[in-house]
């Protein structure tokens, strides 16, 4: 069988991924990591390592009271793509500065980045950006409010992104939700049938329904994981965006699914809490009625692409099985809860949430000729059934073919209010 393109290119995304992943990460020692920033980015501070899979991360309290992070970069690490993230949040302050972004710290000479020799002879990159404090989305609690924020906060992010454009942003990544269907050749690594199953449908679907239509919709440079543990929050709000590591040139719209898809996994309302997302969302960069129908799909297929990539990982590194394997089971169940959820009603929670009439482009089948003898025929079909004492009132009777919510659309797909 020969491969698809998109397969070729979640096989190369995942080589790549794996290069980095591989490749022995940065060994700095806290003194060296003090040395760095005060020889290279004039901070006097005390440095505290902090967790990291791939990289090397250092919290610095200056003694003037800031703190600020040294990152130390994988080798591995492209540095075409640590240049598009800098440049990004550079970006970013420009067009939002209220948005609550790591702000970049240059060198007193003003470069972005500053090279290093590793005590193990490697060249390293390092760059210095502002620390920003907060609680996890991923520890708090999702409430009504919050969940809407997270989506107007998305959607800030994306606006701030328009008009930035890099050359890394066509990198091949895993999380490229444009090439999810690239990892179908990888289903097999999944072990429970019942998850497998679910993804081999999503990305069936995703083939022949959800791609075709992706590439009509507006694109740009995205977040691509503002997830819960990239979102800081305090209460009900938003109050910081971290880690830009997998900003990619995808449809605006694939930004909302990674927030949809982690707050809603065991959610007594999933789609309430969707809604609330997705209003935020909307409430700041109004969102079209094509993308609205595919949030649906937008969110099984992130669901799918984390399933999937996990089980793939886990068998390369059994080691971190615990890490990897997190949350897979809860997104596994998902996916086959959502098997039974109707698109059309999550549609209708997202445009009702929306506050904009639902757009529903009603079969040919059931569309009421305009010529006379059509609309007496209907008349007395609705005597027959309806009986002589409810009398038509309107001037041109509304053939009304179908109902959402308080909304009724007529046999010309208008959505009419009923205000009774």
């Amino acid at each position: 069988m020969s491969s698809t393109p998109q397969s070729q290119a979640g096989a190369k995304a995942k080589a790549k991924a794996e290069s980095v992943l591989e490749a022995r990460a940065p060994a700095f020692s806290a003194q060296q990591a003090k040395a760095i920033a005060q020889r290279a980015f004039d901070i006097q501070a005390s440095a505290h390592p902090l967790d990291s899979e791939r990289d090397q991360n250092f919290q610095l309290l200056a003694k003037d009271g800031s703190e600020w992070v040294l990152k130390i970069a994988n080798p591995a690490e492209d540095p075409a793509l640590l240049d598009m993230q800098t440049q990004a949040l550079l970006h970013i302050a420009q067009a939002d500065p209220e948005l609550a972004i790591p702000r970049v710290k240059t060198t007193p000479d003003g470069a972005l980045f500053h090279q290093v020799n590793g005590p193990d002879g490697r060249r390293f990159i390092a760059r210095v950006l502002s620390f920003l404090p907060g609680q996890l989305l991923a520890d708090a609690t999702p409430h009504p409010s919050l969940a809407r924020d997270v989506g107007a906060t998305t959607a800030r992010l994306a606006r701030a992104l328009r008009g930035f454009f890099h050359p890394a942003a066509r990198h091949e990544l895993l999380w490229d939700l444009m090439q999810a269907s690239g990892l179908r050749t990888q289903t097999h690594h999944i072990g429970e049938p019942g998850h497998r199953r679910a993804v081999e449908e999503v990305f069936t679907h995703f083939d022949s329904e959800v791609l075709p239509k992706l590439r009509k919709l507006r694109a740009q440079i995205i977040h691509n994981d503002i997830s819960c543990l990239n979102t800081l929050v305090d209460g009900n709000r938003v109050t910081g965006v971290i880690d830009f590591g997998d900003l990619i040139h995808a449809p605006m719209i694939a930004d909302i699914a990674v927030p949809i898809s982690e707050l809603i996994v065991g959610h007594p309302d999933p789609i309430a809490i969707a809604a609330e997302i997705t209003a935020g969302y909307h409430a700041v960069t109004a969102l079209e009625d094509d993308e609205l129908r595919l949030i649906f799909d937008l969110v099984s297929t992130r669901c799918a692409l984390y399933v999937t990539i996990a089980n793939w990982r886990v068998g390369d590194h059994p080691e971190n099985a615990d890490y990897i394997m997190s949350g897979v089971q809860e997104y596994g169940t998902l996916l086959e809860e959502m098997r039974e959820w109707e698109r059309d009603r999550m549609y209708a929670g997202l445009r009702r949430a929306c506050a904009t009439p639902i757009s529903i482009a009603v079969p040919d089948f059931i569309r009421a000729p305009s010529d006379e003898d059509s609309l007496q025929s209907l008349i007395e079909r609705r005597r027959q059934r309806l009986g002589p004492e409810l009398e038509l009132f309107y001037d041109n009777p509304v053939h009304v073919v179908r109902g959402e919510g308080v909304w009724l659309i007529d046999d010309t797909g208008r959505s009419l209010l009923d205000a009774y």
